[in-house]
């Protein structure tokens, strides 16, 4: 059972050190000896686009890439399963909240599965607050 839905962008300050404000994600990641995350498979390919981008902006060096990428792999992180149709919600809820498609994704894990949100993106933590969602607090 997962404790709470995770954003991508905040996973990615994990791996990238010249990103400010990264004690909040490291704690996060640090409470993951512990608990579990939720994420849509958007996640993925956001985080991999993510260490694409900041490998070809030398923000990240080749073996920093595959190892970031091993460590992903073996990170408690379960993979929401749904539906065309829970997906096809999304349009409404980022209309609703002022959020991207990609953000409402999870936003609605969060308020789907009642689950708390890890997520340092304003418009996203504004959205939550509204929508009643509560926030990871690391």
């Amino acid at each position: 059972m997962s404790d709470f839905v995770l954003d991508a962008s905040l996973a990615l300050q994990w791996f990238l050190e010249d990103e400010t404000n990264r004690q909040y994600g490291l704690d996060v990641l640090a409470s993951l000896s512990e608990k579990r995350a939720l994420v849509p498979i958007l996640w993925f390919y956001e985080v991999g686009n993510g260490l694409v981008m900041a490998h070809r902006r030398k923000r990240i060096s080749r073996d920093q890439f595959a190892g970031f990428i091993s460590r992903v792999e073996n990170l408690p992180i379960d993979c929401a399963r749904q539906t065309a149709a829970d997906i096809l919600e999304l349009p409404v809820l980022a209309q609703r909240h002022g959020l991207t498609n990609y953000d409402a994704a999870y936003l609605g894990l969060a308020m789907q599965f009642s689950l708390p949100l890890a997520t340092t993106d304003k418009r996203l933590v504004e959205a939550a607050t509204s929508a009643g969602v509560n926030l990871v607090f690391a």
